[in-house]
């Protein structure tokens, strides 16, 4: 019985195959895992560049048209409420705040993958430094002020 060894090499051969595909599969796991990652990152970077510079547009626009003392301007900029499956912030920064060109940097971040990019927008009127999330967000010129003013719906 002891040079019987046939079962031995049966159950050895299929312990074998079983770790080898287990280490395989977990390996493409990993592998996938990683790239699905990298695809949502720069899926959410387009989504964010589009978006800024949606934004960027409305509030040249919206500076253009409250150049005057007595305008009442208030426009309304519809972007998606999330990108790529997550809520993102966007921040109006103050670049350089002397007349006649007011210039600001949208800081777009996404909340869970840290996904951030930066716009630049010009207008021909001050814009209140403020942080709104994304979704329907109003543009509103303060005519006291003399400012203009982004804020959610």
């Amino acid at each position: 019985m002891r040079r019987d060894r046939r079962a031995t090499s049966t159950a050895l051969g299929y312990v074998l195959s079983l770790g080898i595909a287990a280490v395989l599969v977990s390996g493409l796991l990993v592998a996938g895992g990683g790239l699905m990652e990298d695809q949502r990152d720069q899926s959410a970077r387009i989504e964010l560049q589009v978006i800024g510079q949606t934004v960027a547009d409305d509030l040249a626009s919206a500076g253009r048209l409250s150049d005057c003392d007595s305008c009442d301007v208030r426009l309304r900029i519809d972007v998606p409420s999330r990108v790529a499956g997550e809520s993102y912030l966007i921040d109006v920064v103050e670049v350089d705040g002397t007349a006649p060109s007011y210039r600001y940097r949208l800081a777009l971040t996404t909340g869970r993958s840290n996904v951030a990019i930066n716009v630049t927008v010009r207008t021909s009127v001050p814009v209140v430094e403020t942080s709104v999330t994304g979704g329907t967000m109003i543009a509103e010129y303060d005519p006291a002020a003399g400012t203009l003013e982004v804020r959610n719906d």
